[in-house]
């Protein structure tokens, strides 16, 4: 009885805005039952409207374990985060793809597409290029609403474009920065510091990945001829700043690219000179 009366006086403290108060009941009603989904409700509410974002963003955090699949907690949680900009993009990711996923367990594909929709947008507005690409790769066929969204998601092949182009950018500014940073040491050798941070950019990359998925995503022939040639070229730089004990299988990965494109008479230089300078290799 005494929970019900504090739901009601919290509830009422909200409609009044008189937010103190209704922070006061909540967490008495909390005192008496900890899980209680209602009183974290209201106590987010309260805490966002007295200007607590990071208190209210756990109240409805917690509020969401609580019951992972009700909407009025995430719902809270994703206008808390999205008052914080730039700060609050890693875990309004999240948060707006599991309203798509609550949202497309209820068969609502408008609001699931518009959660996707809304949190690549922020991202994009707000966030970094990783965070971006983040929130790129909720669109594609990995993601857990993919197939519900079929159709009304930008083709794959799309995404996987966009997100080799910001990779793409973002390795070539780190190599970049390390060289710079790197060839300043004592005793530095340009050529040795180059091949290094190339080396370790490349074999962490998923540029070739992402190449192979706009090959096998895309109806463009021009699109995937292209991306065949990133794609090899890509293999053949990590092969060529690899050391010796690792050069093997990635020299047949790189012969058997090559081979493939000279078989269909595709006029990629890189492809036919190892086709015929490699072969007795």
């Amino acid at each position: 009885m005494a929970t019900k009366a504090g739901l009601k006086a919290a509830k009422a403290a909200l409609d009044a805005g008189n937010y103190p108060e209704a922070i006061s009941q909540a967490n008495k009603v909390l005192n008496l039952d900890a899980q209680n989904y209602f009183a974290k409700l209201f106590l987010g509410r309260a805490l966002d409207k007295s200007g607590k974002t990071q208190e209210a963003a756990k109240a409805y955090e917690t509020a969401t374990q609580i019951k992972p699949d009700d909407l009025q907690a995430w719902r809270g949680l994703e206008g808390v985060l999205e008052s914080q900009g730039p700060a609050g993009v890693d875990e309004y990711i999240p948060v707006g793809l599991r309203l798509a996923e609550i949202y497309a367990a209820a068969e609502d594909a408008h609001r699931a597409q518009s959660s996707i929709d809304k949190l690549v947008d922020f991202a994009c507005k707000h966030g970094t290029k990783a965070q971006y690409a983040k929130a790129l790769a909720t669109q594609l066929p990995t993601s857990p609403v993919y197939s519900f969204l079929e159709g009304r998601l930008p083709h794959p092949s799309l995404t996987y474009t966009r997100l080799a182009e910001i990779t793409e950018t973002s390795e070539s500014e780190l190599i970049n920065r390390l060289i710079g940073e790197r060839k300043t040491r004592l005793g530095a050798r340009i050529a040795e510091v180059t091949s290094e941070t190339r080396r370790e950019v490349y074999q962490k990359s998923e540029l070739e990945a992402l190449y192979q998925n706009i090959i096998d995503w895309t109806n463009d022939d021009e699109t995937r001829r292209g991306y065949e040639e990133k794609l090899l070229q890509r293999a053949y730089d990590l092969l060529v700043v690899l050391p010796m004990q690792e050069k093997k299988d990635k020299r047949e990965q790189v012969m058997k690219l090559a081979h493939d494109m000279v078989i269909i008479k595709h006029p990629f230089l890189l492809a036919w000179r190892i086709e015929f300078e490699w072969k007795d290799g």
